[in-house]
């Protein structure tokens, strides 16, 4: 996932996925909310994000499947440089992932309208 000072520059079209998450890292366990998901990964809106590079796993419920997924923190936007519209939080790239995983989400993407953002 790339920074959100990138945004032109976005591998995967991203769809807005809000649903309540946990996740676990080697030590914590935090909890957030979704805002968007891509097939290469997924926003936690946090107000406490976690650090880049650290590793998380966690189980992704879309419609009736559960996909244990593991996670890498890409990119932070912290409570000070957070906005309306712009929450804190973290994106997170998948790590390991399956196929069943990454094709429910490839649905799930192509059936929602694809977010769009201003310069």
């Amino acid at each position: 996932m790339p920074s959100p000072s990138s945004k032109n520059s976005r591998e995967y079209p991203r769809v807005h996925f809000s649903v309540e998450v946990t996740l676990e890292s080697e030590h914590n366990f935090f909890a957030g909310i979704t805002d968007n998901i891509s097939e290469g990964g997924v926003f936690v809106s946090m107000p406490d994000p976690l650090p880049r590079g650290a590793e998380v796993t966690f189980d992704l419920i879309i419609g009736e499947e559960r996909h244990h997924i593991d996670g890498e923190v890409c990119w932070v936007r912290n409570a000070r440089t957070a906005s309306e519209g712009s929450p804190a939080g973290c994106g997170i790239r998948w790590k390991t992932i399956t196929d069943e995983a990454l094709k429910a989400i490839q649905r799930f993407v192509r059936s929602r309208d694809t977010l769009f953002y201003e310069d």
